[in-house]
């Protein structure tokens, strides 16, 4: 079974991460009838509290605080063995993060769709081009398959706005402008009381529209990975940065040794020992007569 895999990230709250999380979800379950999964990363459990307290659509809540005070690599396993095994009962697994610096970025890479919100203010979307430079290698990757990047407006008063907005930014990477999230009085005060999808005014049209936006992009997406090499071909593998010298140069390194050892080497002069002299007869054999 091929699972949508969802991460809705920022690095910071107050964007929507957690209401579009908690409502995608929502959206999958109910509007596609297809079982789906939450998985809540962040310490404070909005989305997943979201879901808990509503009405229940049958949607598998899971709260998985990860442990990124034991480090990247700690945090890394376990949020990739959580998604493992929501993956393994789901056809949709949405996951909700919070970005920080302990935050390894290599977790990108195990999902099918990268969401990012963002409001419709100047310093909002220049503070997200500053956070998707820093991830660019990941999403410009030529050496494995990299994830869809979804940009997504959220609690949008004056779509209006959206197109003078990005046009005028310059963006390190490529990505999809998802449809944008309408914001209402309805909306703003829907936290643990019901879902976008049932409300029956703007922003919850909207809400369905991006709701199926993003699911037409994870089609694709996971149709791409089906169909992408499982192993890449050596001779299709680039060097992308500075470390990969490094490796290259120390694995030439230990096959330059290997294959010094395997031939054999001349003794040196010096640890070969003389031949012992040949003995000459003694004093008491001549004088005994022995020859």
């Amino acid at each position: 079974m091929q699972t949508l895999k969802i991460l809705v990230t920022s690095q910071k709250g107050g964007v929507g991460k957690s209401t579009i999380a908690a409502n995608l979800a929502a959206f999958f379950r109910k509007s596609k009838n297809l079982a789906t999964t939450l998985i809540d990363f962040d310490p404070h459990g909005s989305s997943s509290s979201w879901v808990n307290r509503s009405a229940p659509l049958g949607v598998v809540v899971q709260h998985h605080p990860l442990p990124v005070n034991l480090g990247k690599k700690r945090a890394l396993l376990e949020g990739r063995t959580h998604l493992r095994h929501a993956s393994q009962a789901s056809a949709v697994v949405v996951a909700d993060l919070t970005w920080t610096d302990a935050t390894d970025e290599e977790i990108l890479y195990d999902y099918d769709l990268v969401l990012t919100p963002v409001s419709l203010s100047a310093i909002e979307v220049a503070a997200t081009i500053t956070f998707l430079h820093r991830l660019h290698w990941v999403f410009d990757t030529t050496t494995r398959l990299a994830p869809q990047l979804v940009i997504c407006p959220s609690r949008v008063d004056d779509p209006a706005l959206i197109e003078p907005l990005f046009t005028q930014q310059r963006f390190p990477i490529s990505f999809l402008l998802a449809p944008p999230i309408l914001t209402s009085a309805e909306a703003r005060n829907l936290f643990e009381k019901g879902y976008l999808i049932d409300l029956p005014d703007g922003a919850g049209r909207s809400f369905v529209s991006f709701a199926q936006a993003v699911a037409d992009a994870g089609q694709r997406q996971v149709q791409r990975r089906a169909q992408a090499p499982k192993t890449p071909r050596i001779n299709d593998i680039q060097q992308t940065h500075g470390a990969s010298d490094v490796l290259n140069r120390f694995m030439k390194q230990q096959n330059t040794r290997t294959t010094q050892a395997s031939q054999p080497r001349p003794t040196p002069a010096s640890t070969l020992r003389p031949a012992p002299p040949a003995v000459k007869q003694g004093f008491l054999d001549r004088l005994f007569g022995k020859e």
